[in-house]
């Protein structure tokens, strides 16, 4: 006891430790990271707003200057002094012109200096007056400023090579200058200006940052122009040039960590797009965790105080809980048990376990087993019956152990199968889904009490239907009002249309299997009798006393139509045949034999023409009507999917081929029109139906064999009558004419005149 007591005892306390701590520490962790990470992303944020604010703040004074300069270089009175020549005579305008460029230097924008030069009159102006420009001054200007692509450029100098003539007072070692090319919307400069504005003005604007952050502004060639608080990155403030590499220019902004002299700094950046000048702050990564800090002492204290609250929580729950397990286990050692427990249990709950599996019956386990299974179970089990695969002596077993009822007066078998699938709503694929989802809608709508459980088997759904009704009338209209029952809701839920095959009535269960096969043969008829059909096998004519013949005339009229390409024609007859096969009580198997015989005397007709036909490429296709389900479908399928496309098929090459036969037809008339010749013997020579021959010299010549024949030997008669000193009669016996009256009468019909007078007519004229 004390053994098993210990085990589970400590290992209750561990559990609720591990329960209670683990918690604690995982939610004390998250807090101190989400809270460190938050100041983290505060001071980034902050720094980005420090950023902003200097560029504001620099960008503000240089916008600024850039308006003011070219508000003043755009007004009419310096474009007109630009086109002056600065002499003794121009006092009044240089005083206005300086008292101008002053001006702009008193607001307060640091600027040093403003130099106006004019190239056409060799003049500079700035702070220390007006000065000529000799020839190498002139050339320097004009190598230095004006060979720059831009109209208005913003440039950084050191002091002494700044090429304007006493720009600068050199209180700063590097300048920022403004030079802009006037006049600005011409493309040949005549004259420019510069502001000139030195870097420590820049120094002093960054110079309200804090001490501990230091911003540094870079050029687009990654010059530094101006750098505040220099003591922030050490003795000697220097900044690598790889740290400059490090900035992505085609990013507006970022940040990264990078380390400077053994110190990792967060660099935070951003690119200006008014003179892609890049802002930078550089800021000690030791100085951002010195805020979180606190909050991770804060954290560890109060993450302290809870874990001790939580092992007390845990040594005095251990106990509260162990108490009900141990008086179980006390229950179990009193019942005089103890030499019965194996060697094997290793805590109290194995005991318990162990207890109890032996108070519970076998086989009541395995009852509840099966019971859970009942239904595939059952669902088995009418498989089987349907198949014929349960033997009697199994039925009365199964029928107790399933619960089914065993009285009836007629048992009956339904076989449904789908009609059409919507293709809007559900996919081909979706069959097997469907099925299972009608066996359910049956199961519901009819009770148990009249109907076996309903089972799918491969495209069918099948149920076996209980009746107890004493005539014939009332079996009938309770069938019937299931049927229709089942046929409504499935349209009313799945919007399907379904056929339903019903056997005939039998008493003995063991006849299933003719009952399943009966309703299946049922099924067969929907092809005949169309969609939503409700078929009773014992109402089928099996007797077949009469037979249709097979329509070969029919048949011979539509293969004549596809080898004329006349689609019309075609299509006429091939109604014809479907009237046929609909007018005829064809049974179904007479109906899928005339079907398959068709439709494979259509693929051969298919491979003599040597056309192609995409649905209809392999006698694999011919059976492809059993998957439509009434004959309007199939007549539809074979228009649309063989007939159409193999008459468009040999159209296409047979344009060709009968402008080839016609050609040779007309060759032989003109080689034979004096001998005995027929339609029947140029049929024979090449080979071709003469009704065949006769459709294609229409179609390519316009005229019918016999006419062209007529005209082409009338027209050789008017050649010999006119040429030669030949009789009418002889004419006549030469164009194998029976007598001279019938040349007579032909030549009147088409001439308006008799032979003789024709050759009076026109061989006068001709002499």
């Amino acid at each position: 006891m004390k053994k098993f007591s210990t085990k589970h005892y400590f290992q209750l306390i561990a559990f609720l430790i591990i329960l209670s701590t683990v918690p604690v520490i995982i939610t004390g962790g998250l807090s101190y990271w989400q809270s460190s990470k938050a100041i983290v992303d505060y001071s980034n944020d902050e720094k980005k707003q420090n950023i902003y604010q200097i560029q504001t703040n620099v960008e503000q004074v240089l916008r600024y200057i850039d308006l003011s300069t070219t508000y003043f270089i755009r007004s009419a009175q310096t474009r007109e002094f630009i086109n002056q020549d600065m002499n003794a005579s121009s006092f009044s305008e240089f005083h206005k012109l300086r008292k101008d460029l002053i001006h702009l230097q008193t607001i307060e924008t640091g600027i040093e200096d403003i130099v106006l030069v004019s190239f056409e009159n060799r003049w500079l102006i700035n702070n220390n007056g007006l000065v000529n420009l000799d020839r190498d001054t002139y050339e320097q200007i004009n190598t230095n400023y004006l060979s720059l692509s831009e109209k208005s450029v913003w440039l950084m100098e050191e002091a002494d090579h700044i090429h304007l003539p006493n720009a600068t007072k050199k209180s700063c070692s590097h300048y920022i200058n403004l030079v802009k090319k006037l006049p600005i919307l011409s493309s040949k400069p005549e004259g420019l200006i510069s502001v000139i504005i030195p870097i420590c003005e820049l120094n002093e604007i960054m110079a309200q940052s804090n001490d501990s952050e230091s911003f540094i502004i870079l050029d687009e060639n990654n010059q530094t122009i101006a750098h505040s608080n220099t003591e922030y990155m050490g003795d000697d403030g220097y900044i690598p040039n790889a740290l400059f590499n490090e900035i992505d220019r085609e990013e507006l902004e970022g940040q990264f960590e990078y380390q400077i002299n053994g110190t990792d700094f967060k660099i935070s950046y951003q690119t200006s797009n008014y003179n892609n000048w890049t802002y930078i702050s550089l800021v000690k990564l030791s100085d951002l965790h010195m805020r979180s800090s606190s909050i991770g002492w804060l954290t560890l204290t109060i993450v302290s105080i809870l874990l001790i609250i939580s092992l007390c929580i845990a040594f005095i729950g251990s106990k509260v809980l162990y108490r009900p397990v141990k008086k179980l286990k006390d229950v179990i050692y009193s019942t005089g048990e103890k030499h019965d427990i194996s060697s094997e249990t290793t805590n109290e709950f194995d005991l318990i376990e162990t207890h109890i599996e032996k108070l519970l019956d076998q086989n009541h386990l395995l009852e509840r087993r099966v019971q859970s299974q009942v239904t595939q179970l059952k669902q088995l089990f009418m498989i089987r019956l349907l198949q014929g695969k349960v033997t009697k002596s199994e039925l009365p077993h199964k029928l107790k152990s399933f619960h089914y009822s065993q009285t009836w007066t007629w048992i009956t078998v339904f076989s449904l199968k789908i009609d059409e699938i919507d293709q809007e709503r559900f996919n081909s694929n979706d069959q097997d889904l469907i099925l299972f989802a009608i066996n359910n809608l049956i199961e519901d709508l009819i009770p148990t009490s009249e109907r076996f459980t309903p089972v799918v088997i491969n495209d069918t759904q099948s149920t076996i239907i209980i009746t107890e009704c004493d005539n014939e009338a009332d079996y009938t209209h309770t069938i019937n009002q299931k049927v229709k029952l089942i046929q409504s809701k499935v349209k009313e839920l799945f919007h399907l249309s379904v056929s339903i095959g019903i056997s005939t009535r039998f008493s003995d269960l063991e006849a299933t299997n003719s009952g399943f096969r009966e309703s299946k043969e049922a099924l067969k008829y929907r092809l005949k009798m169309g969609e939503s059909s409700i078929i009773f096998y014992e109402n089928l004519n099996r007797r077949y006393s009469s037979v249709a013949p097979y329509p070969s005339a029919i048949k011979n009229k539509i293969f004549d139509a596809i080898k004329l390409s006349d689609k019309d024609q075609a299509l006429t007859e091939l109604t014809k045949f479907f009237d046929y096969l609909d007018r005829h009580d064809i049974h179904h198997q007479q109906l899928e034999i005339i079907l398959s015989r068709f439709l494979y005397e259509l693929y051969e007709l298919k491979e003599l023409l040597g056309a192609s036909v995409e649905g209809f490429q392999s006698t694999d296709m011919i059976t492809y009507y059993q998957n439509f389900r009434s004959i309007e479908a199939i007549h539809d399928w074979v228009i649309n999917q063989i007939i159409l496309p193999l008459i468009d098929n040999v159209d296409a090459r047979d344009d060709s081929k009968n402008k080839k036969i016609s050609d040779r037809m007309i060759r032989i008339i003109h080689s034979n029109y004096d001998k005995d010749i027929s339609l029947d013997l140029i049929a024979a020579e090449l080979h071709y139906n003469p009704n065949y021959l006769s459709s294609i010299f229409q179609k390519e010549t316009g005229y019918s064999f016999s006419d062209y024949l007529l005209r082409y030997r009338l027209n050789k008669a008017k050649e010999w009558l006119t040429t030669t000193n030949m009789s009418v009669k002889e004419i006549a016996e030469k164009l194998k004419y029976n007598n001279s009256q019938n040349f007579i009468r032909s030549f009147r019909k088409m001439e308006g005149i008799t032979p003789g007078k024709y050759r009076s007519q026109y061989k006068t004229k001709e002499a």
